[in-house]
């Protein structure tokens, strides 16, 4: 199944070309501000020389950078160098675009007027040596180890040709190549989960049982690429007896929306919460449960990294209130709740035995809980418990852990070290991206 990336990708501008830019006339404030970076003759040295040439108008003199090493999620500052060998009249722009060299998959749009916005290109003078210092961030959930920026000049679909220096083959110079601090990744979720006597939980959707006010609960969820608090308040809450793990989503949503009725529909592509569950923690086979706000269900069991077989049944059982009116995008709706029982043996889903199924107290399953959101008029939006920090809701390796507790919330050894049921939180780690590849 697959689903667009549900957040722009990084801190700064992103698209698939480049970004429009404003075509007013800079002031005249705006041209005594930018005068003190127009200079006469280039500079005595620059920290990382290019010299490339856009076909017979401008000149890549180079860059300097204020830092060797680009921690993600930290400022840094480039300053580039532009010389002007002919005026460029008409609708030219220049384009700086960030890649992660050795996937190919992380791309940054950094196209921006030069000098803070008050020179932009068709009003240089031939002759200009000009200095545009540019701040940017590399976002920290960055795929790579290193980092390529790449500089240009482009017009519609055109790209003005690299007639010299270092190009990629797609009309674009090399600007630098600078490597990536590799810092302590986003920090992955744990939850202990209280033990309840069967018959306890009443399918409902209303959660007013007792169990549920003692529950665990996974906290607020993050954004899903960079671990940022989300506008709309999302958590879930975890119990379990005997036969099932019960899990209870509760939804701020000022907008409930989805169209679709039909059980194993591509839920993912509007609104819907998802449960992943890999038993045993060997980060192959697992299974995967969605449900919407107008309770239709979606299950799945994966042998293999993205390798879904649909037409398996979990048998889990759910219920949905809503709290506003599906499907009405006039109005301002409150929330939704998605209460789901989950069989313990669903969790093995087509295997004959797995370690861990079902449980006993202290074991833990790997797990991750989602929700996706669909503004009206917006790119959809997903946030989740433990933020996998790529587009790609199978990052096995960034679940969380649920430990099974006993009735009081409490697990055996390691699962001491642990949050408990009573004293989980999940607080938000300041971070800030888009890789390409589905979330489903």
């Amino acid at each position: 199944m697959y689903r667009f990336p549900p957040r722009a990708f990084f801190a700064l501008v992103f698209a698939a070309g480049c970004v429009e830019q404003t075509p007013d006339m800079p002031s005249e404030e705006d041209l005594k501000a930018a005068r003190a970076n127009i200079l006469t003759a280039p500079p005595a040295t620059v920290q990382h020389p290019v010299n490339g040439e856009l076909e017979d108008k401008l000149t890549y003199l180079g860059c300097d950078v204020d830092t060797d090493t680009v921690v993600p999620g930290k400022p840094f500052n480039m300053t580039h160098y532009w010389k002007v060998n002919t005026p460029v009249t008409d609708d030219w722009k220049l384009f700086v675009h960030l890649e992660a060299p050795d996937t190919k998959k992380a791309h940054l749009n950094a196209d921006h007027v030069p000098i803070a916005g008050k020179y932009p290109l068709r009003i240089w003078k031939k002759g200009e040596i000009i200095r545009d210092i540019q701040k940017m961030t590399v976002p920290q959930s960055w795929p790579s180890n290193g980092l390529e920026i790449y500089v240009g000049a482009w017009k519609g679909p055109v790209r003005m040709k690299v007639v010299k220096g270092p190009s990629d083959g797609e009309n674009r110079l090399l600007s630098v190549k600078l490597p990536i601090e590799r810092g302590g990744e986003h920090e992955r979720r744990s939850l202990v989960v209280r033990r309840v006597k069967p018959g306890t939980i009443k399918l409902d959707g209303k959660l007013d049982e007792v169990a549920w006010a003692q529950a665990g609960t996974t906290g607020a969820f993050v954004h899903t690429m960079d671990g940022t608090l989300t506008n709309q308040h999302t958590e879930a809450k975890v119990l379990w007896d005997d036969k099932n793990l019960y899990v209870a989503f509760q939804v701020e949503d000022k907008d409930i929306w989805t169209t679709m009725t039909k059980h194993d529909d591509k839920l993912w592509t509007q609104e819907a919460v998802e449960i992943f569950i890999d038993a045993d923690g060997d980060g192959k086979n697992y299974i995967e449960l969605q449900v919407n706000p107008k309770n239709t269900t979606f299950d799945s069991y994966l042998q293999a990294y993205r390798q879904n077989q649909n037409d398996w049944d979990s048998a889990m059982k759910t219920a949905v209130k809503v709290d506003g009116t599906v499907d009405n995008r006039g109005d301002v709706d409150k929330g939704w709740v998605a209460e789901i029982a989950v069989p313990l043996e669903a969790a093995r889903g087509r295997e004959k035995t797995m370690k861990n199924v079902p449980p006993v107290v202290g074991n833990e399953w790997r797990m991750n809980f989602f929700r996706l959101d669909m503004p009206k008029d917006r790119q959809q939006e997903a946030s989740a418990w433990s933020p996998p920090m790529v587009g790609d809701f199978h990052a096995l390796d960034r679940f969380g852990t649920l430990v099974f507790g006993d009735e009081k919330g409490v697990a055996p050894t390691k699962a001491n070290a642990l949050k408990t049921a009573d004293k989980v939180a999940a607080p938000a780690a300041k971070m800030s991206l888009k890789r390409i590849a589905r979330p489903n």
